[in-house]
Parts: C-alpha cells; structure tokens; sequence
C-alpha cells in the first residue's frame, strides 16, 4: 500500500466570480497556509477565471478550474471540470452530465438531497436539490457537502451561534444520503467525494456589521477528498495530464472523505486482500476468500459497513477481517462524531460470476 502516492485538497470553492467573497490569489494562499496539495474551483455559470490564465501550480498547490452548472429551475447543480467551454445554458441535467462526459470531463453532482428548515435564516439562498439521481450517467457524487450541511442545520434561532462556531454542526453526512449511495453501488459504481462549499458569505450580525460566514481558511479546515493515485501528479506534466491523473482516481473511486475537524486523516488506508493480491476503493474482488484491511492514523472506532448496515465496529488502529461477498465502505468516528468515509470495495464470490 505504500505505493499510493496521497493528495489531499478541497473540492467546490467559489470565489468573486460568482458569488464567493474571496479572489483567487487569496483563496490559493489560504490553501496553501492549509498544507492542501489541490484545490478545485467552480464558480456558477463561468469558466471566465480558466480564460484568465488561472490553474497549475502556485508554490507546489495544485489548482483546477470548473464551473457549477444548474438547469432553468436553478437545480440539478452539478460540478463540470476538465472541459474548456461553457455549455449551452438551456440544456437539461441529463444533456450536460452527458455533455461533460464526452469531453472528457469529470461531473460531480452537487448537494443532491438539500433541503431547508421552514425557518431558515438565510432565506436568500433557497436549497437547490436533485431530483432524478437514478439517471445512470452519474458517476460522481458529493456525499459531504459542508456549506450545504451548515445552511440545513442553520434557522432563526441558533443563526448567531452557528456564525461563530461554523464547524461545531459537522457531526455526520445526510444518513439518506449514504443509504441511496450504499444501494446505488450495488448496482453500479458512483463514487462519493466530499466539498467545502466555500462562499465565505459576509452577513450582517445584529445589524451593525459584517461577518465572513465560513472564511475560506475555516473551510479548508472542515471537509477534505483526499485522492490516492498510482503515479504523482508534477510541475514536469501538463495541466491537462494532472488533471487527468485527478480526475481518473476520483472517477475509478481511489479516494476517501475526511473531517478535519476531527483530526488530521493522512495517512489512513483502506484495502481488500486476496492470494497476494491487492484491491483498493472502487475495485471489485471475485473471490470466496478476501480479507478487508485498515491502517488508522490514530485509535478510533471503525465501522465495516455491509450492503448498507453495520456489519463490524470496534475501537481500533488497524483492520483485519474477512469478509463474505457484500458491498463494502469503512465509517470511521472520533471523539463520537464522523470523520472518515471510504468509497466502496465490491466483493463478489465465485459462486455468484
């Protein structure tokens, strides 16, 4: 396992383009003050900032422009990098998750199941859910969407304790969520990333002045996609052969989701072992015999999720454990919060070929 080479980054960061508060410059220095290896931006309805020359490397930061795509109704939003061009703006989320992948594209589904409390304190940003997510051209889907996830849990009576304690509601990502993700990958292969968000919104607090909801250097320090490729990504390559290498571990599912906020989650890794051979996230394991394994960077409790249900927990550093077939992701919790999630090893016995 040692041979994975680790990235970790944000992914869905906006910036003046759009309706972020921060320019490129400064976002780009924050994440450098992070220790992030990769940002990736994607401002509403525009590529501008990619014409601008923005992209590649800034002091060993690797930075990707995108753009988030919504349909008329303003849902369906969905995160297209890799492609140079805007598309047309009157297509249909099928058309443009189609469009993106013919071009060579990695497409994100953003935010698919938000929603919002009936008194909700920021009523100027209406949720924007999903409502086809059966459409079988999705291949990649945020599962932990932070900004998200603070304006569910946010109304008119907890508004000012949320602003000052951003991170202190991200406990867990939507369970109805992970179910339709764990039943989904039962059938085919949709990989789970997790995203910031990041708007850092300025909001006027008791009327008298501005506070920066979530400043991106909060953000860099909350929900993290930490990808594991086979070979590095370098300033000797091309953009378009590092975002390639990006992409590719995203779509082939080599890619785990981390919590910041509970601890620094480098270093963990999640495997499936069979006769000498080796298997990682999103791979599929034909065997009767295969046994799951985990490095954890520090002691916490891992659960072994099984075709959507809990199948093992125990407070431990590593993991060792054989398995029948099933569909198979790791939970891992700390101090009684989440704070990893893998993406899915699929373990398929001979009998069953």
């Amino acid at each position: 396992m040692n041979s994975e080479i680790e990235y970790v980054g944000c992914i869905h960061i906006h910036t003046i383009y759009s309706d972020g508060s921060g320019n490129y410059e400064d976002i780009i220095s924050k994440g450098i003050e992070a220790n992030l290896d990769y940002l990736m931006f994607s401002d509403h309805m525009t590529l501008q900032p990619k014409r601008d020359g923005y992209g590649g490397w800034y002091n060993g930061l690797f930075v990707i422009v995108g753009y988030e795509i919504n349909d008329k109704d303003d849902r369906h939003h969905f995160l297209a990098f890799g492609i140079d061009e805007e598309l047309p703006k009157d297509l249909s989320h099928e058309e443009y998750i189609e469009r993106v992948k013919a071009l060579g594209g990695l497409g994100i589904v953003a935010h698919p199941f938000e929603e919002r409390d009936i008194e909700h304190a920021l009523p100027g940003y209406p949720p924007a859910p999903w409502g086809n997510l059966d459409y079988k051209g999705i291949e990649t889907i945020e599962i932990w969407n932070m900004m998200s996830h603070w304006m569910e849990k946010t109304t008119i009576r907890n508004k000012y304790w949320n602003a000052i304690h951003p991170r202190s509601f991200s406990t867990f990502p939507k369970k109805n969520l992970l179910q339709w993700w764990d039943n989904v990958n039962k059938v085919r292969k949709v990989t789970g990333i997790g995203s910031v968000d990041a708007h850092a919104i300025k909001v006027k607090v008791l009327g008298l002045f501005s506070k920066s909801i979530f400043d991106y250097k909060i953000m860099f320090k909350s929900i993290r996609t930490h990808l594991l490729l086979d070979k590095p990504i370098s300033k000797e390559k091309s953009i378009k052969e590092n975002e390639k290498l990006i992409f590719n571990a995203i779509k082939n599912g080599r890619c785990f989701i981390s919590n910041y906020r509970r601890g620094d989650a480098r270093g963990f890794r999640f495997w499936a072992e069979n006769e000498g051979n080796i298997y990682h996230m999103g791979d599929r394991v034909i065997s009767n015999d295969v046994t799951l394994k985990a490095i954890l960077p520090d002691k916490a409790v891992c659960k072994v999720i099984k075709d959507g249900k809990v199948f093992y927990k125990n407070e431990i550093n590593t993991l060792n454990l054989d398995v029948p077939s099933g569909i198979y992701r790791l939970e891992v919790e700390k101090e009684g919060r989440g704070w990893i999630y893998t993406n899915h090893i699929k373990v398929i016995g001979n009998f069953e070929r």
